[in-house]
């Protein structure tokens, strides 16, 4: 019997709703790629950095400054590098534990 319904259209079927697609240990692939298996867990995050906010956020960085000691041109544009890397931290890790959640990450 074939299947009467389009390539790509959303459609509900409760009996695979909470399915589980595949085997332990088994690969998938989505969206159209190679099946692979699941892969294993990030390294571990450090801890998340402390910083001052800036100011006045200046994400124009200039070059770092080459008299003793090394440092940014603007306390603001130290202060401005800290916070983004502090928020990918934070991002990063959301990130991990989403996909943590959905089963595509150990």
């Amino acid at each position: 019997m074939a299947n009467s319904i389009a390539a790509g259209a959303a459609y509900e079927d409760p009996q695979l709703d909470g399915a589980i697609i595949g085997k332990s240990g088994g690969k998938a692939g989505f969206f159209g790629t190679a099946p692979v298996t699941k892969p294993t867990a990030l390294t571990t995050q450090l801890t998340t950095i402390t910083h001052n906010a800036p100011s006045t956020p200046d994400y124009a960085i200039q070059a770092v400054t080459n008299s003793s000691p090394y440092g940014f041109v603007t306390a603001d544009e130290g202060d401005s590098v800290l916070k983004v890397i502090a928020n990918l931290q934070t991002r990063l890790g959301e990130l991990e534990t989403k996909l943590q959640a959905l089963g595509l990450l150990a």
